[in-house]
C-alpha cells in the first residue's frame, strides 16, 4: 500500500532531444528567467591595460615637453612595476 503514499507527478516532463535551434531558444529563455531573479548585477570585465600603448602615450607626452624626465622616468617605472632609479 505504500505507492498510495506516493506524491502524484513526481517526474519531471520533458521532450526527447530537440533541434539545436529549438534547444537554444530554450535555453536563452532559461537564462533570461534565471538572469531575471539575480539581485546584483555581474561585475563587467575590465582589460588590464597594455603597457606597450601606455608606454607610447608616455613618450608621446614627453616629446611634446608635457612631462618633464622625472615625471617621465617615474610615470614608466610605474607601469613596468618597477621602483624609479634614484640617482
Amino acid at each position: 500500500m505504500l505507492f498510495l503514499l506516493r506524491p502524484r507527478q513526481t517526474w519531471m516532463p520533458y521532450a526527447l532531444p530537440r533541434d539545436p535551434r529549438q534547444q537554444q531558444a530554450w535555453n536563452d529563455q532559461l537564462s533570461q528567467a534565471y538572469a531575471s531573479t539575480r539581485r546584483v548585477d555581474p561585475e563587467a570585465p575590465t582589460a588590464a591595460p597594455n603597457p606597450a600603448s601606455t608606454l607610447e602615450k608616455l613618450g608621446e607626452l614627453h616629446d611634446a615637453g608635457a612631462l618633464t624626465d622625472d615625471e617621465f622616468t617615474a610615470a614608466k617605472a610605474r607601469v613596468l612595476g618597477s621602483e624609479p632609479d634614484s640617482a
